[in-house]
C-alpha cells in the first residue's frame, strides 16, 4: 500500500495563512509517522489541498480522485476548526484515511 501524501498549494494570490509554515509543520508530522511527502502531485495516494483563503483554489483547479482534504483559513472540509490548531486535524485526517485503507474500509 502506497503512503505518499500530496500537498497541493493555491497560487497564494490572497493569502490569509501562512502556507509555507503550515506546510513546514505538516511535513515534519507525517514524515515522524512514516509518510512519504510530494508537493503538488495528483498521482499521490492522499492529497492534502492547502489554500490561503476561503476560495479552495488548491482544490478547485486541481481534484484528483485520490483521498483528500481541503485546508482553508479556519476550516478543514469545510468544517469550523480554531486556527490555532489545525496541523493535528489535519495529521489525523490522513491517519484515519490510511487506517481504513489497512482494513480494508
Amino acid at each position: 500500500m502506497g503512503r505518499r501524501v500530496g500537498i497541493s498549494l493555491c497560487g497564494g494570490c490572497n493569502p490569509r495563512v501562512d502556507r509555507g509554515r503550515l506546510m513546514a509543520e505538516i511535513r515534519e508530522q507525517l514524515v515522524a509517522f512514516g509518510y512519504d511527502l510530494a508537493y503538488n502531485r495528483p498521482d499521490s495516494d492522499f492529497i492534502i489541498y492547502l489554500s490561503g483563503c476561503s476560495a479552495n483554489c488548491a482544490q478547485r483547479y486541481r481534484k484528483s480522485a485520490a483521498g483528500h482534504t481541503a485546508v482553508t483559513p479556519g476550516a478543514i472540509d469545510a468544517a469550523a476548526v480554531a486556527e490555532t490548531e489545525p496541523i493535528g486535524e489535519i495529521v489525523k485526517k490522513v491517519r484515519d484515511h490510511f487506517d481504513r485503507l489497512a482494513k480494508g474500509l
